[in-house]
């Protein structure tokens, strides 16, 4: 959407005296998100907190790729310190080009490849599961199994500790909560740390089961005097001290592993709704592995698997909005925003707005195929950001997430019981609120 001049931001609901529109869009932030694109692509929205809520692939574009340096972190942020620290996603530029520069090597194709081969050793385990499963009839909730193939693909890579069949999921689901409810002044995040609520007493669990894990790690690293040569490794060797390499863990931990098995197990689950994708799907992998499972190399001969994946990003987005405040006022795709604005991308409005997403609610993998995106604006779509903070683990995720749903394809497809679609549950990441049960069957 391109605009002559510049005007000022429009305005949403204002709401009531002093919570403005926080009721509704308490009850179902998605669906807000959704009703507010339909006013405008750059809208202010008052919970009381005030932001500019953001769909325009231009003004995103502007905010995380041309005009990086006059977009700080900024007061939403604040939420994230409690659980990340300060790390790689919550340090601003002139504090996160060090982490970044120590931790990249971790994330280069030849790496990236080696820690991909976990995929397969991961997604075996599950296959092996759901053998049992298939036998049974039983409706079980794979989800958990899901989960299981990042949490060791991505513990090994950052911490060399497979992280499947232990309490880190778990961990993580209440940090991702603890950080979206503190980010939004939940009520929860207002009781005094001290009362023992379900709250605090989940926050302070997953605290310790993180901090335990990687104090875990530091240590043995340090009386080892072998660093190793994972992103814990990288970190340590070079000269971070125990802090600054326990933020940066956390913060790609938290931000890498759940968001790669939320990913998953949204993908599998538009599978399983839609025949006509899933079928595609399975006969490329029986045509191109022949029941062999996918090297990385070969990752790439795989379109039609990851087109499913992106398809599934673009609905499903693990990391559905993300704010930041400007240091200088601005123009966004024609609209003044002053010095100091909250601006909030949101990632979930940007991938269903029908101006860049015909009938934006299906499920369509046609979108990511045959040159059907070469004519799409790029931030249009972006479920691991944009500019110069993309996401670091993109292609370790990606390489997961092809590699799983190729495995699973060749040998099985989820049946989901009755009719009613699984529902979005929303903190940093979107998740299959009631999991994802299905019955799983053996492929014919």
């Amino acid at each position: 959407m391109n605009r002559e001049g510049t005007c000022p931001v429009a305005h949403g609901p204002r709401g009531l005296p002093v919570i403005g529109d926080a009721i509704p869009y308490f009850k179902d932030p998605l669906a807000y998100t959704l009703r507010m694109q339909e006013r405008d692509s750059l809208v202010t929205v008052r919970l009381p907190i005030t932001f500019v809520q953001v769909t325009e692939p231009d003004a995103i574009e502007r905010v995380l790729r041309v005009n990086p340096d006059n977009y700080r972190r900024g007061t939403l942020y604040q939420g994230f310190f409690g659980m990340m620290g300060s790390g790689l996603l919550t340090l601003d530029t002139d504090g996160w080009r060090g982490p970044r520069r120590a931790v990249q090597p971790a994330f280069t194709p030849q790496r990236v490849n080696g820690n991909a081969r976990e995929a397969v050793a991961a997604t075996r385990a599950v296959l092996r599961r759901w053998s049992e499963h298939a036998a049974s009839g039983a409706v079980v909730d794979v989800a958990p199994e899901l989960m299981d193939v990042s949490a060791r693909v991505m513990g090994l890579a950052l911490v060399g500790r497979d992280l499947s069949g232990t309490d880190y999921s778990r961990a993580a689901a209440i940090a991702n909560k603890v950080i979206y409810t503190s980010t939004i002044k939940g009520v929860p995040a207002l009781v005094p740390s001290f009362v023992p609520t379900r709250y605090h007493r989940a926050r302070k669990w997953s605290t310790r089961w993180l901090d335990g894990l990687i104090r875990q790690v530091i240590e043995e690293r340090r009386a080892a005097g072998e660093p190793g040569s994972d992103a814990a490794g990288l970190l340590l060797a070079a000269g971070l001290t125990d802090t600054e390499v326990s933020d940066n863990l956390r913060t790609l931990l938290l931000a890498g592993s759940d968001t790669t098995g939320q990913a998953l197990a949204w993908t599998m689950y538009e599978l399983a709704r839609h025949p006509q994708a899933r079928r595609a799907v399975e006969r490329e992998v029986d045509e191109v592995l022949a029941g062999g499972p996918p090297d990385p190399e070969r990752l790439g001969e795989l379109p039609q698997t990851t087109a499913a994946v992106n398809e599934a990003l673009r609905l499903h987005p693990p990391v559905w909005q993300f704010p930041r405040d400007a240091v200088e006022p601005d123009t966004l795709a024609g609209r003044h925003v002053p010095a100091g604005t909250t601006v909030l991308l949101s990632v979930y409005g940007t991938h269903r707005s029908p101006e860049h997403w015909p009938d934006p609610e299906a499920y369509d993998p046609q979108r990511f195929l045959n040159g059907a995106q070469d004519g799409r604006h790029k931030h249009a779509f972006l479920p691991f950001g944009g500019g110069r903070r993309m996401c670091i683990g993109k292609g370790l995720a990606m390489a997961t997430l092809v590699t799983a749903v190729a495995m699973l394809s060749q040998r099985y497809r989820l049946r989901l019981p009755g009719t009613r679609q699984v529902r979005s549950g929303h903190y940093i990441t979107l998740f299959p609120s009631s999991g994802l049960p299905a019955v799983v069957q053996e492929r014919a």
